[in-house]
């Protein structure tokens, strides 16, 4: 079975920019969320950060809490804020910087993208309440810049020219090449065991997949809107993504194309960079250029 050994040579050469510099100044922003037959309504969105500085790729832990990773004192950890009270917690404080955390509600943990003190990007396992000593989840896969987690597979985007999506079990020492030229967003296709993500075509346009865990097909969803950045996808199956300031929508089943949910205005301006959906589909988070 093919590896991502042969990678390791093609990307010596790659910068990944976040281990790099100081991030961008950006905020998360919270909204009130709900959805009938794939009809995304949204309100009482609030900027919960609300400071100069980083705090970037949000992810949904039990519903009411957020992880995300923040830039402070020259590097990055991972924190959790309670939605109840707003009280933010440092999660890794740790010498090296963490990014896109991901949550394994199931461990009490979740999972990171490490910048270890030598610059190697690997997968690592946190504890939520530090009580046990994080570890590096896969030893030779590296320099891993984003993933998604399902069941037992784990679906990364592995940096390279070009950047390749390699599948991988914690329990079995194989990995697999899916596909490459593949674009940083990778996503759980809720209650299911599949994954999605976005491909660059020979012609230019960002195609989104899903991704079949078992067999390994790849079936096309939609084009992504010229512009667009990240994207998520709802517990109805209902696509979001936007373009400027505005959100837009995809129902596979009840859409042939994208639909305008909201615009954000001057709120929106400057991009929407991030995105993330609760589990419950009654929260989305948004990451928004300050």
């Amino acid at each position: 079975m093919k590896t991502i050994f042969s990678l390791i040579a093609l990307v010596l050469t790659t910068c990944f920019a976040l281990a790099q510099a100081a991030p961008p100044d950006t905020d998360i922003f919270l909204f009130d969320l709900k959805e009938k037959k794939g009809k995304v309504s949204l309100s009482k969105g609030k900027n919960i950060t609300n400071r100069k500085g980083y705090d970037n790729q949000p992810a949904f832990f039990n519903n009411d809490y957020i992880v995300y990773s923040a830039h402070e004192n020259g590097q990055n950890d991972i924190m959790i804020m309670d939605l109840y009270d707003n009280k933010v917690t440092n999660l890794t404080n740790t010498k090296t910087s963490e990014y896109s955390p991901f949550p394994m509600e199931r461990y009490n943990s979740f999972a990171t993208v490490r910048v270890e003190e030598d610059g190697t990007q690997r997968l690592w396992m946190f504890p939520m309440e530090g009580k046990e000593s994080p570890r590096v989840i896969f030893e030779k896969i590296a320099p891993v810049g984003y993933f998604a987690w399902n069941k037992d597979e784990i679906l990364m985007f592995v940096l390279g020219q070009p950047a390749s999506l390699v599948m991988a079990n914690p329990n079995e020492v194989d990995d697999k090449i899916i596909t490459s030229n593949i674009g940083r967003t990778i996503k759980v296709v809720p209650d299911s065991p599949d994954f999605t993500f976005e491909r660059r075509e020979e012609n230019g346009e960002v195609m989104i997949y899903r991704l079949n865990s078992v067999n390994k097909e790849t079936i096309p969803i939609i084009k992504k809107p010229e512009s667009s950045r990240d994207w998520a996808i709802t517990q109805e199956g209902t696509y979001i993504t936007s373009v400027g300031s505005k959100l837009l929508s995809y129902n596979p089943k009840r859409n042939q194309e994208w639909v305008e949910v909201m615009d954000l205005g001057e709120t929106g301006a400057k991009g929407i960079t991030r995105m993330a959906v609760s589990a419950n589909n009654k929260r989305l988070a948004l990451v928004i250029n300050q």
